[in-house]
Parts: structure tokens; C-alpha cells; sequence
């Protein structure tokens, strides 16, 4: 069982560094689940090159899981239900809807087919939120002064729950969604952990009934549990002690890295380690 846990982090082309990325994400995922609520859009591809493309949608969606539990723990006071309620049902359709683009992707090729169309989709979904969080300001020049209908808030948070599924990714939408409405970090961060949380706990269906899921790298998720709450601790410290400013600077160096990150995935995981 040991050996199957320590597989995904050591069965690759550079093997320590391959280990330590992977670890590195892990703190990187606590932090940023704490610290601004969510996380997915600069640790899924770092993990993806990591230790592959469906080991890394298995194990961070069972540290997504835990690293929501902390963040929900954190913001349980702050929960405003007339943001949550339409966001709930968002996680149950979003992810029926992603699961079905998800069987389709790995049912369609050879198995290194479907890792560099994994690949692909969590680089060019993380290049897509960076443009997004970038143009936050514009997104919210001009925008409503009424809190969202339900509908709205349901339709982004479906979208988001259909990134999640297929690229772990997908916080960015909803953050600029709020952001278009002004809604402040004190009163979207609890909405969108809470939200997140759920949906991550539905995700785990179609990864399982998809054998992407399985015992192996659970082991691996189980082994960085450590390592993610550090990251969590890390990231709740930093959410009370700066300002809403910092931690969007924060927020768009994450997405940098990703960005950084997606560009090696597009020019490919194999043609990197290649190199070395």
C-alpha cells in the first residue's frame, strides 16, 4: 500500500523533483484555499506536471476535499445563504455535466492520448482565468449594484462545478463574478468555500465510477494531508493579517505561476523532462 502511495511521486522522469513540486503544490493548495478560496487554477497544472495529468486530478481532488473542510471551518460565520443556496445545486449539475465531458476525454484514445488532452485543457483553462483575473477591472466597471439573481449565480457556478471536474480549476469565474456584482472578499470568500467544498465532494463520483480515482493515489493524497494542512495554517493567517488588496496581488502571482506552468504543458510534459 506504501509502495502504491509513493508510486505517483516517484515513478517519473526526474523522480526528487517530481516529488518535491508535488509536495510544494500540496502547501500551495492549503494556502490558497484559506487564503482566498480556492486554488485549483495554479496548482492543478503545477501538479499535472508533477506526477501526470490523472494522477493529479485524483489527488487533488481528495486534498480539495480536505483542504475545503479547513477552509469552511474558517469562514462558518461568514456564510451569506442568499449567495450559498444557488451555488449548492450549481455543484450537483455542474458536476454531472463535467463528468459526461470527462468520460468522453478518457474513453477517446490511447491512455498517452488522454493524458495530452488533460494536459491541454488544464493549461489552456488556467491561461483563460488569468486573462479573466486580469481584466477583473474592466469585468467590474459598470456592473450591477444589485446583489445576483439566483439564476446568475447558479449558471456561474454550474460552469465553474464543469472546470472543476475536468481541470480542478475553476475559483477565478467565480471570483470575478462576485467582483462584477461588488461583492466584497468578506462576503464571497465563505460563498465560494462552502460552494467549492460541496462540489468537491460530488466531483469524487464520476472519478471513482471512471477508475481515475483509485487506491494508489488516494494513498499519495493521503501521504501530503501533512503538508496541506501546513499550507492551510499558512494561508489563514495571511487572510486575517492583510488587506483585500494584497491578497488580490497574492491571487494574480498564483495565477503568473500557473500561467507559467500552462505554457510548458501546451509545449508538453514529455518534450520538458526531455530536456534534462
Amino acid at each position: 500500500m506504501f509502495d502504491a502511495a509513493l508510486a505517483p511521486l516517484i515513478d517519473q522522469p526526474m523522480p526528487w523533483f517530481c516529488a518535491t513540486l508535488g509536495v510544494c503544490t500540496a502547501f500551495l493548495m492549503g494556502f490558497a484555499r484559506s487564503c482566498f478560496g480556492g486554488g485549483g487554477f495554479v496548482v492543478s497544472p503545477l501538479m499535472v506536471l508533477a506526477i501526470g495529468a490523472k494522477d493529479a486530478l485524483a489527488v487533488l481532488a481528495t486534498l480539495m476535499v480536505v483542504a475545503s473542510v479547513n477552509s469552511c471551518w474558517q469562514h462558518r460565520h461568514e456564510v451569506q445563504w442568499a449567495l450559498l443556496r444557488p451555488l449548492l445545486a450549481a455543484a450537483i449539475f455542474g458536476t454531472g455535466v463535467g463528468g459526461c465531458i470527462l468520460w468522453w476525454m478518457v474513453s477517446s484514445g490511447e491512455e498517452a492520448d488522454v493524458h495530452t488532452q488533460l494536459e491541454l485543457v488544464v493549461a489552456a483553462l488556467t491561461l483563460f482565468y488569468t486573462f479573466l483575473i486580469a481584466l477583473r477591472g474592466i469585468i467590474a466597471k459598470g456592473g450591477p449594484t444589485r446583489p445576483p439573481h439566483a439564476w446568475e449565480t447558479f449558471t456561474a457556478g454550474s460552469l465553474v462545478g464543469v472546470s472543476q471536474v475536468v481541470a480542478n480549476s475553476g475559483s477565478p469565474m467565480l471570483t470575478v463574478f462576485f467582483v462584477r456584482f461588488h461583492i466584497g472578499k468578506e462576503r464571497f470568500v465563505a460563498a465560494q468555500s462552502f460552494f467549492l467544498g460541496a462540489q468537491n465532494v460530488v466531483k469524487l463520483v464520476p472519478l471513482v465510477l471512471l477508475g481515475i480515482l483509485h487506491l494508489g493515489n488516494l494513498g499519495t493524497a493521503i501521504l501530503m494531508l501533512p503538508v496541506l494542512f501546513f499550507g492551510g495554517w499558512t494561508g489563514a493567517k495571511m487572510y486575517h493579517a492583510c488587506s483585500e488588496a494584497l491578497i488580490f496581488r497574492i491571487y494574480t502571482a498564483c495565477l503568473v505561476l500557473g500561467c507559467l506552468t500552462s505554457g510548458i504543458l501546451i509545449w508538453g510534459r514529455d518534450a520538458f523532462y526531455g530536456v534534462f
